[in-house]
């Protein structure tokens, strides 16, 4: 038994990283991010939201234009805001927030025309100051519409109101497609190409760019009473199908900002410290690796045009990401965790 805790005592210490010792501050005389060694040089916050909300993110670069929209995404059960920024020359012209979210997916999109999409909202170009609430059609929402009404328990006397939505539903089903002269599909992660059947969870607009635009749910565009969701050569779905076109993924919001907006040599390390340590434990199913490693300060020159600046970024407190290149200036995404917020800096050209 000795022997055995003291094996399992080596194994562990053996797999304990202790902690780094801390240095003095190299460059004291160095401000850190959002400040530079030239003091001409000044950024700009232009948007700020909780930290956990980062990575709920997603963006659009277009021209002068910054886009971001937040989702709640798996936080959606705490928190059910949807926000939208709309930013251009480190201004937000648009930041609008709403708290109940439509049937449809959590999208973010531009059409060919430069209209912003954020779920069933349409913000109109050139200057985004107009916005429409888009009709979301769902086959569903007939069912919901009666289910106060059902027999819980007794669905056999229920042939009346289960007819009724049929006809609710074929109805609704008629009208919709019949007003539909084009159908955009928007591209996501998974679906880069038009499928053979319309799918769960795709995102299908109606008359894209026109006054009579409208979103329109999978199951309005496949035979309703059919057994089996994707069932092949579905009628009404291949008569739709010519119709269907898939949006540009470059008009898509993205999780991460696309290589050509991205900044990757403004910011070139000349030297670190050790600044602290923070827990972590990694490793694989075989091997544990647990305890303290060491988190940095790291020191930078930056270029900005003719001139190079100094600055540090001490990531115990704030760490910095990639600048996103405009036509008109860099912003910088930031993750304060000091202050718990999730920022983005602007720095006029």
């Amino acid at each position: 038994m000795r022997i055995s805790l003291l094996l399992s005592f080596f194994v562990l210490s053996s797999c304990y990283s202790p902690k780094t010792d801390v240095e003095e501050d190299k460059y004291p005389e160095i401000p850190e991010f959002p400040n530079f060694s030239d003091k001409t040089v000044v950024l700009e916050k232009v948007m700020e939201l909780p930290l956990s909300q980062k990575s709920n993110c997603s963006y659009l670069v277009k021209d002068n234009y910054l886009f971001v929209y937040n989702s709640p995404g798996m936080d959606s059960y705490e928190n059910s805001t949807n926000r939208l920024f709309i930013i251009t020359e480190g201004k937000p012209v648009i930041f609008e927030h709403w708290g109940s979210r439509p049937n449809i997916n959590n999208l973010a999109f531009m059409d060919d025309a430069g209209n912003i999409y954020a779920n069933n909202r349409k913000y109109l170009a050139p200057d985004f100051h107009y916005k429409k609430i888009l009709p979301f059609y769902d086959a569903n929402d007939i069912t919901k519409k009666y289910e106060p009404l059902f027999h819980v328990g007794e669905s056999e006397k229920d042939s009346v109101l289960f007819k009724k939505i049929d006809e609710e539903q074929a109805v609704l089903q008629k009208n919709i497609l019949a007003k539909g002269d084009q159908i955009l599909m928007i591209a996501d992660a998974v679906n880069d190409e038009i499928p053979d059947q319309a799918i769960y969870g795709g995102n299908y607009l109606f008359n894209p760019g026109h006054k009579n635009a409208y979103f329109v749910s999978y199951n309005l565009l496949q035979e309703l009473k059919a057994k089996d969701s994707a069932v092949e050569k579905d009628p009404i779905y291949a008569q739709l199908r010519p119709k269907i076109k898939l949006s540009p993924r470059e008009n898509s919001f993205s999780p991460e900002i696309r290589k050509e907006y991205r900044d990757t040599v403004t910011f070139k390390i000349k030297d670190k410290i050790v600044s602290g340590n923070q827990w972590f434990s990694t490793g694989n199913h075989f091997v544990a690796s647990f305890g303290y490693h060491p988190v940095y300060m790291y020191y930078y020159d930056v270029k900005l045009g003719n001139k190079t600046v100094s600055t540090k970024e001490d990531q115990t407190r704030i760490i910095v990401s990639d600048p996103i290149k405009t036509k008109t200036g860099k912003y910088f995404p930031v993750s304060n965790m000091k202050e718990g917020k999730f920022q983005i800096y602007y720095l006029r050209k």
